[in-house]
């Protein structure tokens, strides 16, 4: 496999890549040592301010793309996701988690790093891979494409819990009001994130496989079909 010289803009963007990758396996790593010694109601005296910085990453990421990187991948749909994402991470660190620590103590923020851990870890060695390389190892490739089957419903399920759960402690507030519209906005907002993942791994994954299986001489029939998700998704 081989390493192709970058532009120093480009060597910004591999930086962050690698960087923001060691952090994040740090992390995991901390995580998966504390948790068997500590148990999960210490486990955030251990972990939370550490993983709260390091979740700032992704909203750092966007930037340093936008600023170095190919603005037309951040163009349109793709670059709202990546933007809301660095946000939702942001928010819900340090709006719902941090000035209510106590909720931190529940099973759901385990689950919580573990999905945000794994998302970004396999993201960021795949991009890292591909600005390097310009390619990526196959297992690699398939990951990126398909741990949101795993990843997105962890992820989901942790920070509607941990929002719901921190309505207890803003109640007779403004605040209250505005973590119960975000609580009753999570699930449009998670389908049409689930519908963007979807739609991606089919025009990025999908494609690929039938493309390559036509190379092969194996004709289209040989991949398995991506699963419709209607004519307005998929233009």
């Amino acid at each position: 496999m081989a390493l192709y010289p970058l532009p120093l803009n480009l060597r910004v963007v591999f930086f962050y890549n690698i960087a923001s990758l060691t952090l994040w396996c740090c992390c995991l790593g901390r995580f998966l040592v504390l948790l068997p010694l500590v148990g999960r109601r210490f486990l955030p005296a251990g972990i939370a301010d550490f993983f709260h910085v390091v979740a700032i990453l992704p909203l750092a990421g966007f930037l340093v793309v936008r600023l170095f990187g190919n603005a037309r991948s951040l163009a349109g749909v793709s670059g709202l996701w990546s933007l809301f994402n660095g946000l939702r991470l942001v928010w819900l660190c340090y709006v719902v988690i941090y000035p209510h620590p106590k909720i931190a103590k529940h099973t759901s923020y385990s689950f919580l790093i573990v999905g945000w851990c794994a998302q970004n870890i396999i993201d960021l060695a795949y991009h890292a891979f591909r600005l390097k390389t310009r390619s990526s190892p196959w297992a690699l490739f398939a990951l990126h494409y398909n741990h949101f089957y795993m990843t997105f419903f962890i992820s989901f399920a942790s920070e509607i819990c941990l929002v719901f759960l921190s309505l207890a402690f803003v109640r007779n507030s403004v605040l209250e009001r505005a973590l119960q519209a975000c609580f009753l906005l999570y699930v449009p907002l998670g389908y049409f994130s689930f519908t963007h993942l979807r739609r991606r791994k089919d025009v990025k994954y999908t494609q690929y496989l039938a493309k390559k299986a036509q190379a092969r001489g194996l004709g289209p029939s040989a991949v398995r079909p991506a699963t419709s998700l209607g004519p307005s998704i998929l233009q």
